[in-house]
């Protein structure tokens, strides 16, 4: 013991260190270091110079004998071993499960702290030694902010899950919910449903392209915000990384669940040709599509169902790309008892899948849009196929009949949502087309652009007939229209135009696409540029230029006078509903002819895409340039040579899509033609699909 004012040695100073480090580090209870011996404990700091080390490398440091102090002065963070030491002295009364379960319930670190009597220090090595993820601001509000999930929204969601809803696999803690156009008010009636933690940005529709028949489909979706209910319950359906199905979760499926999941993935076949061919009672199909499952999930939901239920049901395999599927099918004696099960929650919308008479109600309200008379009793996929050759025959030649009595013309793409479409190209981003060294495909508003070119059917490649030709052909209409039948569809429009452009592997001429044309507008083009196209064609370079917020004006030059008038068709369509001012002059002149009245370098960039010789037949008329000149040699150099020379005159810089095609190498010609007259020029790519899938490139000449 010391006394006040007496003068104590150095040696004696250390000593009373060395016996009160004794005494703390007597009471360090290892046990308490054992499941974070090896935790690395790491707070970033931009200033920190200081190391961390682990409880294993600070516990070799105190069987050295060497106190906090030295320690310290071997660079290692006081902080840090401040928290060693009382963590291991028992002085933290807070657990691990107990800090998990206040953080994750909201709580931020300071309140923590504060709630335990812990350092703000402490509390963030705390966190990292119990291997907890920082949780940010906008985590800990949503926690304290957060509406919980009601019993109804659990059943609802639950079913929804075991059907078409997604949830967010980078995070579990929201569902995605989509739906195709046709069953827009479904979508919104789950809107409606989760609207309290829903995303109202999220909602609205998408279009996309199926580059197999690249035509677009319209999906409507919306997205829940994050939400700890939907954590728990995303987790029970993704705990393994992918969808598959437990106990747990068919413990939680209510009737109303089942309703949802049967809206979503259910699938009711009532044999509606058995039905009129026989008096005996006839069993419709009923099953889900459960083939993304794998067998065990399936097996499970087929015992959960009878013993829950007393409903027996049975797996039906399903061949897929990736393997065999299985389809959860219920079995035709416990049909009645299923759909009294889910009776009192499917929607009025839905009724056709558990009735037989709105089911007839909604076949014929389908058909109605169509046709008339006897075609809206016409059976469909198997139910035609088994029917007798006379009455196949029969109802091919009344659906012939009648389109043919109205015409192609009646086929061509008419959209209650056309306006969707054209705002669709109006409002994309051209950049997201615009690759390092290609431009890419996208076919998105090209047929709102074909509905105003109706002459689009009259054309054909060579050797090859036209559509209009097709449907004209009492038994090439035949052919199409007995596939569509026997393949499960009824022949509306659009599937009848689709394949009318694919017959027998026909070729179809093809118009360029607006969204394309815009990116390399987008592209080549500076603020304010005058843009010239002196074969202006089917219309895709107008309207890329139209929605091309760089081109000031464009000009088009088009010699066909049914497609001179589609042109200005188009053009007075985007000035009247897209509320477009920019200005568009269209001419009904020769190529060369009408260039050669503008003065030179009057317009900052022409990019066409002009015929491909005789590849293709635009119509009969002798102003088309393949019908001028009877040798490539002579249409090579007195009309694609020529007109490029008065491009390059009349603008400052060209572009000139053109590929190889059959036996013509236009491409090739080209490119060796523009080295031997000395023209500077650089070659970028333009990518489109390829029949059969994959893709193919063709060259735009920029100079």
């Amino acid at each position: 013991m010391t006394i006040k004012g007496q003068h104590v040695s150095e040696e004696t100073k250390e000593k009373f260190r060395g016996t009160r480090f004794k005494n703390m580090t007597s009471k360090y209870n290892w046990e308490i270091a054992q499941p974070y011996i090896d935790t690395e404990i790491n707070i970033s700091s931009r200033n920190r110079k200081k190391k961390f080390i682990t409880l294993r490398e600070f516990k070799q440091f105190i069987e050295e004998d060497k106190s906090i102090k030295s320690i310290i002065k071997t660079g290692v963070s006081k902080h840090l071993l401040q928290f060693y030491s009382i963590l291991l002295q028992g002085r933290i009364k807070l657990s691990k499960k107990d800090f998990t379960t206040e953080y994750e319930n909201g709580l931020s670190l300071f309140e923590i702290a504060e709630k335990y009597k812990i350092s703000k220090d402490h509390i963030t090595f705390l966190r990292q030694l119990f291997g907890e993820k920082n949780k940010g601001a906008t985590f800990i509000q949503r926690k304290k902010t957060e509406v919980p999930l009601s019993q109804r929204q659990k059943e609802i969601l639950f079913g929804s899950l075991m059907g078409d809803a997604r949830g967010d696999t980078r995070y579990f803690s929201s569902v995605s919910f989509k739906q195709g156009k046709t069953q827009k008010d479904y979508l919104l009636w789950k809107y409606k449903e989760f609207e309290n933690i829903a995303s109202k940005e999220s909602l609205k529709s998408e279009s996309s392209i199926d580059f197999r028949s690249e035509y677009e489909s319209c999906t409507w979706k919306f997205y829940t915000h994050a939400n700890t209910d939907i954590e728990r319950i995303l987790l029970l359906f993704y705990g393994t990384g992918k969808k598959e199905i437990n106990q747990e979760i068919l413990d939680n499926l209510t009737p109303l669940g089942i309703a949802v999941w049967y809206m979503d993935d259910g699938r009711t076949g009532f044999c509606h040709g058995k039905k009129l061919k026989s008096n005996k009672k006839v069993y419709p199909d009923c099953y889900f599509c459960t083939e993304s499952f794998s067998k065990e999930s399936c097996e499970l939901i087929k015992d959960w169902f009878l013993e829950k239920y007393d409903i027996k049901t049975a797996l039906r395999k399903k061949l897929l790309s990736s393997g065999m599927g299985y389809r959860i099918q219920i079995g035709y004696t416990f049909i009645q008892d299923f759909f009294d099960l889910i009776r009192p929650y499917i929607l009025p919308m839905f009724q056709y899948k558990i009735d037989y008479e709105s089911y007839l109600g909604k076949r014929k309200e389908k058909e109605s849009q169509v046709v008339m008379g006897e075609l809206l009793n016409c059976p469909l996929g198997s139910d035609f196929s088994i029917l007798d050759v006379k009455e196949q025959d029969k109802y091919i030649n009344n659906f012939v009949l009648y389109y043919q009595k109205k015409g192609i013309n009646s086929l061509v793409y008419q959209s209650h949502n056309w306006e969707n479409n054209m705002f669709s190209v109006l409002n994309i981003n051209p950049e997201n087309l615009i690759r390092d060294n290609y431009i890419s495909f996208s076919n998105l508003g090209n047929k709102f652009l074909m509905s105003h070119f109706p002459n689009f059917w009259s054309a054909k490649t060579k050797g090859g007939q036209s559509p209009k030709e097709i449907f004209n052909n009492r038994q090439f209409l035949s052919d199409i229209l007995r596939k569509i039948v026997s393949q499960g569809y009824f022949p509306k429009e659009d599937k009848i135009l689709n394949a009318l452009q694919r017959y027998r592997g026909n070729k179809q001429v093809t118009g360029f696409m607006p969204c394309v044309a815009k990116s390399i507008y987008h592209k080549y083009c500076k603020e304010g540029d005058k843009v010239l196209d002196f074969c202006a064609g089917y219309g895709g370079r107008l309207f890329g230029a139209i929605a091309c917020k760089k081109v000031k004006s464009y000009t088009g030059i088009e010699v066909n006078f049914e497609t001179y008038s589609g042109l200005h068709d188009l053009y007075r369509t985007l000035r009247l509903h897209g509320e477009v001012k920019k200005q568009a002059t269209i001419l009904n002149q020769d190529s060369i002819l009408g260039m050669k009245q503008f003065t030179d370098k009057n317009f900052d960039f022409c990019f066409t895409s002009p015929p491909y010789f005789d590849a293709e037949s635009y119509s009969d008329d002798i102003f088309q340039s393949s019908n001028q000149y009877d040798l490539y040699s002579e249409w090579f150099e007195k009309f694609l040579t020529t007109a490029i020379k008065e491009a390059i005159r009349v603008s400052k810089k060209v572009g000139i899509n053109i590929a190889n095609t059959g036996g013509y190498m236009i491409a090739d010609d080209l490119r060796n033609w523009l080295k031997r007259e000395d023209i500077d020029f650089v070659e970028d790519r333009l990518r489109l699909p390829q029949r059969g899938g994959g893709k193919r490139f063709e060259p735009i000449f920029v100079f």
